[in-house]
């Protein structure tokens, strides 16, 4: 009952703030932990069944997520390992075997699975493409920025001058004939090289661990409580909360070395922790019926402790009130714009009680002989606030707009409807009749001219052709 109190109130991100690598990490470590369980208590097939089902769904849904709750899956493991040793019987190898024989068909299946997905794109030409393509883009838009200059030299041999530098890195790689896969896997690999060689001092993780402010975060104290509880009331597993919180602590160094510190695998990490100490809990059931009445009291004191601490959230925000249509983007974007950062404000923040800016959607929706191009950091934290969850679009919806460039870029099913535009290379198609591009932010907007200018049209420019609700939208001219 405890572990669900805290859960809930503490885990909110997972059913608030709905994203998949906070899902699949809380069901490859949810699922782990369980499954590890049932093995060492030999509980049913079912159970066992159900969580291996649970474990491989995470990684299905983001594969990566098992080397972060691996390590704490560790723990468990080895103190499971060292119970059998110290508890030896006529059995110990039989239970030994049976311990460690389904794990590891687990992660054979985890990987076979991963195989024949990959498997599965890699036999289409197109989609193999896709994959590699994206996989360099990430490289290069999810690093540390270090700016032009540090790897001036390089990219300048590879054709990357600053302002194409620039697209690159405010997502805006959209010419196939510039950002070629070869180009693009050629600056991934400068970037990374210089990565390697930067040093990141002690100094500068600490300090970097001081400003995300981690004690504010609702998965750390929803650990801090359950290891001080576990001090009090199961002081034979007390020390299990030191190496789980030692490994926390190691993953958030690794991450900050690698400089991919993001919310997503943050609150990944302190969920792990936290699942990792409730294992111990468990494993104390028979031992805790004994003084029931004093874990009901603390649940109790717990409950009261968390609906105070998190009543605010309920507390009606108003401001939306106040909010214009054509303000409602800023309103928006205030808040929400910084999905790699922890914001409280996000858990109260209003966007579906006033009227939704349908402007732009309405203007795409009746002017299908046009194409728009919507920049991603314009659009991306915002405009999808505009549709109803509840409401399924039309197939086929989305033929006259696409995000400029995105994680989506050379997927077939947008070329093919660039095709129908003959806007293949989008940078160069915003000069084509009827194209339009939404950019709100100016300097976006002057990097693709410049582009333009650079490598196409030297007399390229762009006229504002309307604002709607926040949105700006250009039509750009070759003379």
């Amino acid at each position: 009952m405890l572990i669900v109190l805290l859960l809930t109130f503490f885990a909110d991100d997972v059913y608030v703030l709905v994203q998949f690598t906070k899902t699949a990490v809380l069901a490859v470590m949810a699922g782990g932990v369980v499954f590890i369980w049932a093995l060492a208590e030999n509980k049913t097939k079912r159970i066992k069944i159900l969580s291996a089902l649970l474990c491989l769904l995470g990684t299905m849904i983001r594969f990566n997520t098992i080397f972060l709750a691996g390590g704490f899956l560790t723990i468990l493991i080895i103190s499971e390992t060292l119970i059998f040793f110290k508890d030896k019987n006529n059995n110990w190898k039989k239970r030994l075997l049976g311990f460690f024989l389904p794990g590891i068909l687990l992660i054979g299946a985890a990987a076979g699975i991963r195989q024949i997905d990959q498997a599965i794109y890699n036999s289409d030409e197109e989609y193999k493409y896709f994959r590699e393509y994206n996989a360099a883009r990430a490289a290069i838009v999810d690093a540390s920025d270090y700016g032009y200059e540090a790897y001036q030299e390089e990219l300048e041999k590879i054709g990357i001058s600053e302002n194409d530098y620039l697209l690159l890195r405010s997502w805006n790689f959209a010419d196939n004939k510039v950002f070629s896969l070869d180009v693009m896997k050629k600056a991934a690999e400068i970037i990374s090289d210089y990565k390697e060689n930067a040093e990141i001092s002690k100094e500068a993780i600490l300090e970097g661990m001081q400003e995300r402010q981690y004690f504010n975060y609702p998965g750390c104290i929803a650990f801090v409580i359950l290891f001080v509880l576990t001090a009090a009331l199961e002081n034979k597993y007390f020390l299990a909360g030191l190496p789980a919180a030692g490994m926390g602590v190691l993953y958030l160094v690794y991450f900050f070395v690698i400089e991919r510190i993001v919310y997503r695998t943050e609150f990944g990490i302190f969920l792990c922790m936290f699942l990792c100490l409730c294992f111990f809990w468990e494993k104390n059931t028979e031992g805790r019926k004994r003084h029931n009445v004093e874990i009901t009291r603390i649940c109790a004191i717990i409950t009261l402790v968390c609906v105070i601490m998190q009543s605010i959230l309920y507390i009606p925000d108003r401001s939306y009130l106040d909010v214009t249509e054509e303000s409602r983007k800023d309103y928006i974007e205030e808040t929400f714009f910084e999905s790699w950062n922890y914001d409280a404000r996000k858990y109260r923040k209003v966007v579906n009680k006033n009227v939704p800016a349908n402007g732009l959607i309405e203007e795409i929706e009746s002017n299908k002989q046009n194409f728009y191009f919507l920049d991603f950091q314009t659009t991306m934290q915002t405009l999808y606030y505009e549709w109803n969850p509840f409401y399924t679009l039309p197939e086929e919806y989305f033929q006259n707009s696409l995000y400029f460039a995105s994680i989506m870029t050379n997927y077939p099913e947008c070329i093919k409807t660039l095709s129908r535009y003959h806007a293949e290379q989008p940078l160069k198609a915003l000069a084509n009749d009827n194209v339009y591009l939404v950019d709100s932010d100016t300097r976006t907007l002057q990097w693709k001219i410049t582009y333009l200018q650079e490598h196409y049209y030297p007399d390229a420019r762009a006229e504002l052709y309307k604002e709607i609700d926040g949105y700006q939208i250009w039509k750009v001219y070759t003379e």
